[in-house]
């Protein structure tokens, strides 16, 4: 399901299916849906069983399918993550995915085959919110080309869910900072996609109703809560300031505290930097310029 919504999108073109970020993010929308958050998921235990199926082949980055059967299933799921084994599907099949009449037929069969009928609504559903959220993608970059406008008004529409717009603004923000955190500079990311930041907005959409990429950041953990905390803030000049009350002596912040002053990472397309209105709504409304008593 999640390779046809990939292909639909074009963001599968060619017949060498990586396991990456795009295709971990689909598989994680079905599987929160269907069998919910508390068991995290596992994309390459099925990457790597559907060869069983017959039309589903590993293959080398040459397109060779290579002889596993002597292969610890372990040993076939590193070389999966770390991008020595692709998949192929039967060039027939492939050619048919790509032509819509098609895909939905096949798309129908899976869904009544394979789901019971109270799910078979979610699986259609999540296909909608993955054909959206790479729509709402492009939306976004357009709009980054044209004026910032700090506060939004809601759409009456509201065609883009949360789980549309959130989806979206990550991969946006995410691909932007080249899965950089803007405030330590460190970038994680494992061979198959998972990255250690997020996307962070700068002016909560609860406030400002906006996706624009001039209003996120890229952040990883702590920088993401510090930041929504106010003890950092980023000024117009895009350098990092640090509010006094992580000088306090009981707080061990050293490393953050070094980070005063000095520039962030910012995306090689300057048009998507932070909008300087935005930054300044920061330091203004949740930055913590002063170290009030501490409660504990």
């Amino acid at each position: 399901m999640s390779v046809m919504d990939l292909l639909a999108q074009h963001i599968i073109d060619a017949n060498l299916i990586r396991l990456n970020a795009d295709l971990m993010d689909a598989f994680d929308l079905y599987w929160v849906r269907v069998v919910g958050g508390d068991r995290e998921s596992n994309p390459v235990m099925p990457f790597n069983h559907i060869r069983s199926e017959g039309f589903w082949h590993l293959v080398d980055s040459d397109g060779v399918e290579p002889d596993l059967q002597r292969v610890d299933r372990n040993e076939i799921f590193r070389r999966i993550k770390s991008q020595i084994l692709f998949a192929r599907l039967d060039e027939d099949l492939f050619h048919l995915l790509h032509v819509s009449e098609s895909r939905d037929a096949l798309r129908r069969v899976l869904v009544e085959t394979y789901f019971a009928p109270e799910v078979r609504p979610i699986i259609v559903e999540v296909s909608r919110i993955t054909t959206s959220s790479f729509e709402y993608s492009r939306d976004l970059l357009n709009r980054s080309r044209g004026r910032f406008t700090l506060q939004e008004a809601p759409s009456v529409e509201e065609v883009y869910v949360a789980e549309v717009r959130s989806t979206a603004f990550r991969r946006v923000v995410v691909e932007a900072y080249h899965h950089t955190c803007a405030v330590c500079r460190i970038r994680i990311v494992t061979p198959e996609g998972r990255t250690s930041v997020a996307a962070a907005h700068i002016v909560p959409w609860s406030y400002s109703h906006n996706d624009d990429p001039r209003n996120g950041m890229a952040l990883c953990g702590l920088h993401h809560w510090i930041f929504d905390q106010g003890l950092v803030t980023v000024t117009p000049e895009y350098t990092i300031k640090v509010s006094p009350i992580l000088a306090l002596n009981e707080q061990h912040a050293g490393p953050v505290l070094a980070l005063d002053g000095k520039a962030i990472y910012t995306p090689a397309d300057r048009i998507l930097w932070p909008a300087r209105i935005a930054l300044r709504w920061h330091m203004h409304t949740i930055f913590r310029p002063v170290s009030p008593h501490t409660l504990l």
